[in-house]
């Protein structure tokens, strides 16, 4: 049997979902998986492959593993938004792509998409996002404004009761 890079087998996966090989990249992820059971890019695109064939109860699944192991995952939570919006849950698709909106606010399509689902649930599409505390807080983390930082995720912890902060 022929040796083959996780990261190269992984593309290959990829190339087969952008081709519409989807069966066959749902059976190379699940063979991936099998030997590497926590391999989150694995999972990501089987996920992808599931979504791609409107099996959104297993895409799904696979998402909502992808976000037990990284809360943050910026596919994940546009793959649930669509799930959601696709099943008429506009609360929980709304919520979901505001969390994408808050690990990437600059992305015009996310901000776009918020505006979009919050139009569609109250009748009238906001003009303007504003940033939630984390987003603002992931900002000056990657900026370097660490008090900053600590500041936003203290006020939004005051703000929800049920958050808290590690000391």
């Amino acid at each position: 049997m022929a040796e083959i890079a996780l990261r190269t087998y992984n593309q290959e996966v990829q190339d087969l979902i952008d081709h519409g090989h989807l069966d066959e990249a749902i059976a190379h992820s699940q063979h991936i998986l099998a030997r590497y059971p926590k391999h989150v890019e694995t999972y990501r695109l089987l996920g992808k492959a599931y979504l791609e064939q409107n099996r959104h109860a297993d895409a799904a699944d696979i998402f909502q593993r992808v976000l037990s192991a990284i809360p943050d995952d910026f596919l994940s939570h546009v793959a649930m938004a669509i799930m959601r919006e696709d099943s008429g849950n506009l609360d929980a698709a709304i919520w979901h792509m505001e969390r994408a909106h808050e690990v990437n606010p600059s992305n015009p399509t996310v901000q776009q998409e918020v505006r979009r689902l919050r139009g569609r649930r109250d009748g009238v599409e906001p003009a303007r996002l504003r940033l939630t505390r984390a987003a603002l807080a992931r900002m000056y983390i990657k900026g370097g404004f660490f008090a900053q930082a600590v500041a936003e995720i203290r006020a939004a912890s005051k703000k929800t009761p049920t958050a808290r902060i590690c000391r």
